[in-house]
């Protein structure tokens, strides 16, 4: 696969991506819940969804040139841009400049476990698919 389709591909999944993170954002803000839970909830939907592709794609028969656009457009460019790691951090940041120090360490660590175990969950459930 060349690197313009590639290109391509992590474009549109991302753009997708990025969409559905602002929709989600949006509504789960609109109903008032603690700050940090819109990033955990998105983030670890992302580590959900990012293993079961990556399990489903090593069940799947397709050839490598299907598998390596699957893997830009949704992997790279969808997970990727519906993921935000960067506001995870600024959550946390935030949490501790305002002096909540046991919140920022329950926050960070249940966010970085609660991501492995969904991913390993999804890539568990992708080689069931």
């Amino acid at each position: 696969m060349n690197i313009w389709l590639k290109i391509l591909l992590v474009g549109v999944g991302g753009s997708i991506g990025a969409i559905c993170r602002l929709l989600l954002t949006e509504l789960i803000n609109a109903s008032g819940i603690w700050l940090g839970i819109t990033s955990w909830i998105i983030n670890t939907s992302a580590c959900f969804l990012i293993g079961l592709f990556a399990g489903w794609l090593i069940t799947c028969g397709w050839t490598p040139f299907w598998k390596t656009g699957f893997t830009m457009l949704m992997m790279v460019g969808f997970c990727g841009g519906f993921s935000t790691f960067s506001e995870y951090t600024l959550d946390c940041i935030r949490y501790f400049e305002s002096g909540h120090v046991g919140v920022w360490v329950i926050f960070a660590l249940a966010t970085v476990f609660a991501g492995l175990f969904c991913c390993a969950l999804g890539y568990w459930l992708g080689t069931k698919l």
